[in-house]
């Protein structure tokens, strides 16, 4: 028996991919940005005072307005954090490894007077002011030369990391070589004994 279709009833109609397929992906944005964030807050104000901390090492300015965000809207300021994902990797960094953080700071704020010099230098330039355009642009390749040696430094200490890495492979593959016929032996007569188990 066939069903026969209510001619009176107007069925909503399917919504096709072109419809659901952006509402998909911005939920997942969504969640890959906020959600994040929200993990710090649940986690209370640890994070939110080291993401202070780091802005505060970058630029006052900056962590002044990242305050009054925080205080004015703590959800906000969330997804300040969470859409900033060097601020995220700074505080990682200053918790982790110190050293390398105190580079990494000396080197971002070099890069942002590199920058603001070379504006200054450029408008000068513009402005036919040879004297100012001619020292600022002494000064300019002077910071030049300091951001380039922080680079090399902060590449040297990856380099010093990798080769402590190394070091402590080696020992492990020493270690492991020297035990290495033991292991055999124990492994022989666990499986004779049919007590081998397989690694998890």
């Amino acid at each position: 028996m066939r069903f026969m279709k209510h001619a009176g009833v107007e069925h909503p109609r399917r919504f096709g991919h072109r419809h659901w397929l952006p509402m998909v992906v911005g939920t997942a944005l969504l969640l890959a940005f906020v959600a994040p964030a929200a993990d710090e807050l649940l986690r209370g104000n640890a994070f939110a005072e080291e993401a202070l901390a780091v802005a505060e090492d970058l630029d006052p300015r900056l962590s002044e307005r990242l305050q009054s965000l925080h205080d004015s809207d703590p959800e906000g300021f969330a997804e300040r954090i969470a859409a900033s994902t060097q601020l995220r990797a700074l505080v990682d960094m200053r918790r982790e490894d110190r050293r390398a953080y105190d580079m990494k700071i000396l080197e971002l704020k070099t890069d942002a007077k590199v920058r603001s010099l070379a504006a200054t230098v450029r408008q000068a330039r513009d402005d036919g002011d040879d004297a100012a355009f001619a020292a600022g642009r002494e000064e300019l390749r002077m910071q030049l030369r300091i951001q380039a040696g922080m680079r090399l430094a902060n590449r040297l200490l990856q380099i010093e990391r990798m080769e402590d890495m190394v070091e402590k492979l080696r020992a492990q593959y020493d270690r492991e070589v020297s035990e290495a016929e033991a292991d055999v032996e124990v492994r022989l007569q666990n499986l004779l004994e049919n007590t081998d188990k397989p690694a998890e």
